[in-house]
């Protein structure tokens, strides 16, 4: 991960006495507790395999979003997103259908009366309603149901969003939310064959691809 982009998100989740004038501080102490939000997001799927890059897939999807501000200047949220096409050009055992991704950690920044900057840092999980696995009759070849050897499953691989936001306050009830991250995921178990000796070996990947979105909400 991107070193200056981790001290960067420490930086601003140290103490406001650090980052703000003290005053800065005493005037957001009226900063709503709870906010409440729809979004709209672009994200690119990048496949472990390394297929994505063959067929290029970028889904826009509708999404929710919860805050609740510990200070003025951290909080808790959650975040939930569905991309709804049905991908069908290409799958493999990690990616395919719809998906959903939910992400789940903090937000540290700065804020002032019409705007915040912040720092996010946000695990989470990608699930794929149409990966495909080898299937298999007891052990002994493909199921006579299934010719083609292969079933369309959900897979779900961990997920991390490391990024940026800015907003925009209208009315101290309202707020308008820009995202921009990178959106890390975990594939597990990936074979490859190891050169020149033949052998197979596991090996687990993570993948890197942008992530926008833009929202609106109610603070209260």
């Amino acid at each position: 991960m991107n070193r200056r982009l981790i001290f960067v998100i420490a930086l601003l989740s140290i103490s406001p006495s650090i980052i703000l004038p003290a005053g800065g501080v005493r005037a957001q102490s009226d900063t709503p507790k709870r906010e409440v939000g729809v979004l709209f997001s672009v994200l690119g799927i990048n496949d472990a395999n390394g297929l994505s890059d063959l067929f290029p897939r970028t889904e826009v999807g509708v999404g929710g979003r919860f805050d609740y501000n510990l200070k003025p200047y951290l909080a808790l949220e959650a975040e939930l997103n569905f991309f709804p096409r049905d991908f069908r050009k290409f799958t493999t055992n990690f990616t395919g259908g719809r998906m959903i991704e939910g992400l789940f950690g903090v937000k540290a920044g700065i804020r002032r009366k019409r705007f915040g900057v912040f720092g996010k840092f946000r695990p989470g999980f990608e699930s794929s309603s149409g990966a495909e696995i080898a299937h298999f009759l007891n052990g002994n070849g493909p199921d006579p149901r299934n010719p083609f050897g292969f079933e369309r499953v959900r897979a779900t691989q961990l997920a991390l969003d490391v990024g940026g936001v800015f907003e925009w306050y209208p009315t101290r009830r309202t707020i308008v939310r820009f995202d921009a991250g990178d959106t890390i995921v975990r594939y597990p178990g990936i074979q490859f064959i190891q050169f020149p000796q033949g052998i197979p070996i596991l090996e687990t990947i993570y993948t890197h691809k942008a992530q926008f979105s833009v929202g609106f909400g109610f603070r209260f």
